[in-house]
């Protein structure tokens, strides 16, 4: 009776012949899942790895024009010379040279850009072509991509509600000023007419703002050039304002805070997807990426004070 048992156990406790295929099931039922994790997860290095790639960039542009002055090394006007959209005077330095058209030139159409000389590069282009020397292994697209460069000076003045950063000039001059900026940064009362007209101050809206080595990219508002105005730049700058516990500082901690301007380079460039699938390219190939870094730039530091 015992070996009749043991032998009814063994029976029992053996596997089924019918779930012997069970484990290559749950595999044909997870593989697809796990595939698209990992080609997920390739894609979003890829992606990452640009970013970062963009992120370093734009500070070794912007270290290149925090060190620089853009008072003497660039003539009012030239951003709006077509001439000085490219690298070509630096041939083996930057990688962005024409070797057959000598003449690089922004891809839309711009009536109030002029053709003139070309030179030795200066403040504006020699930031933007920091840019495109670093990019490496990423490759800048003619048609798509941009490259905008502004400096801006600043004043600390208190009008009301304690001490504020107010913008008292943009740079370049002939390309600094959008609807949404609300005012031109030169206007007054920080320059008197005089000075201020002969910098660049004028009634009209240009409709972009800084240097910008292509003029791919416009915003929401339509503006050509930096994605930022002045309140917006003046909300950055006046963050760092701020007392130990997050409050506005006195009048007395402001008297130690000096005018000052600073630099801001904007890559905008589009991501390509690296392997381009069906069920990726929903959220969009190519993807826009921009990126955008702030320096000091201590040359362009103003010497306006507030007038009535």
């Amino acid at each position: 009776m015992k070996s009749a048992y043991q032998a009814i156990m063994r029976v029992l406790d053996r596997p089924p012949k019918a779930v012997r295929g069970q484990s290559l099931v749950e595999l044909t039922m997870t593989m697809p899942i796990l595939l698209i994790m990992l080609l997920g997860l390739v894609e979003v290095g890829w992606l990452a790895n640009n970013y970062l790639i963009l992120i370093d960039v734009s500070r070794e542009a912007g270290r290149y024009g925090s060190v620089r002055d853009p008072n003497i090394n660039w003539i009012v006007g030239d951003e709006l010379n077509y001439e000085r959209k490219d690298c070509d005077s630096e041939v083996g330095t930057f990688n962005k040279v024409d070797t057959t058209v000598y003449d690089y030139y922004p891809g839309p159409t711009l009536p109030d850009l002029y053709y003139g000389n070309e030179g030795l590069l200066d403040y504006y282009d020699g930031v933007a072509c920091a840019v495109l020397a670093n990019m490496a292994p990423l490759e800048f697209n003619d048609d798509t991509d941009d490259v905008v460069v502004s400096v801006l000076s600043y004043v600390v003045v208190d009008q009301g509600g304690g001490p504020r950063a107010v913008i008292t000039g943009r740079f370049p001059p002939r390309t600094n000023e959008c609807a949404d900026d609300g005012r031109d940064p030169f206007a007054p009362p920080f320059l008197p007419a005089g000075e201020r007209d002969s910098i660049g101050y004028d009634d009209g809206v240009e409709g972009r703002r800084g240097y910008f080595f292509r003029g791919n990219y416009v915003d929401a508002n339509g503006c050509r050039g930096s994605d930022f105005s002045l309140p917006e730049i003046e909300n950055i700058i006046n963050r760092t304002m701020l007392d130990d516990t997050g409050g506005v500082i006195t009048n007395t901690e402001a008297e130690s805070i000096p005018n000052n301007a600073v630099v801001i380079v904007e890559i905008h460039w589009e991501h390509q997807q690296l392997l381009n699938l069906p069920f990726f390219t929903w959220i969009g190939n190519p993807i826009p990426l921009n990126v955008w870094t702030i320096f000091p730039a201590s040359a362009a530091e103003p010497t306006a004070t507030p007038r009535p």
